[in-house]
């Protein structure tokens, strides 16, 4: 069955710690930041549940100690394979169901990342649109490892790509 992703709850937590970092997680910051854990915790508490059942370890994403988790859960390249390649439009397996997405399809609890040479290195969610009428002025990202909270997406310098989430089969 087929479950939608709840933005606001991912929104909400994303803003809730984006400027500080949740106990019940290890931080990653000293080990090259904490920038994907911290949005892999913001998908999860938009409903997006953990996925112990892949073939390998590269086809899981959960988080239960920091020695027992997965790369998708804390690296930001792993996290996009995971996010873009566990379910499509004709598949129904447990977990999350995303795709690579283009700017203007964005929409609250949606993740940028920055990539370079095609791989990413950075991960940001949205947590803030900017309207000028009906169209998307710009985003507003919260990210950690250099900790922003609702900050413009049109500030950040990189290339980038974006995943919509659509939610999860159980």
């Amino acid at each position: 069955m087929f479950y939608e992703y709840d933005r606001i709850g991912a929104t909400q937590y994303a803003r809730g710690w984006a400027l500080s970092r949740n106990p019940k997680f290890q931080d990653y910051e000293e080990w090259g930041g904490n920038c994907t854990n911290y949005i892999s915790q913001c998908v999860n508490a938009g409903g997006i549940p953990m996925d112990p059942y892949g073939d390998n370890v590269m086809k899981e994403w959960y988080w239960y100690s920091d020695k027992k988790r997965t790369p998708s859960w804390t690296a930001a390249q792993p996290f996009f394979e995971y996010f873009t390649r566990n379910n499509n439009d004709n598949t129904n397996n447990f977990g999350v169901y995303a795709t690579e997405s283009n700017y203007e399809e964005m929409e609250l609890g949606d993740i940028v990342q920055l990539i370079k040479d095609g791989k990413a290195y950075h991960t940001m969610i949205i947590t803030g649109i900017l309207f000028d009428g009906d169209e998307v002025y710009d985003y507003l990202i919260s990210q950690n490892t250099y900790d922003l909270l609702d900050y413009p997406l049109s500030l950040k310098v990189g290339d980038r790509r974006y995943l919509k989430i659509f939610g999860y089969y159980m």
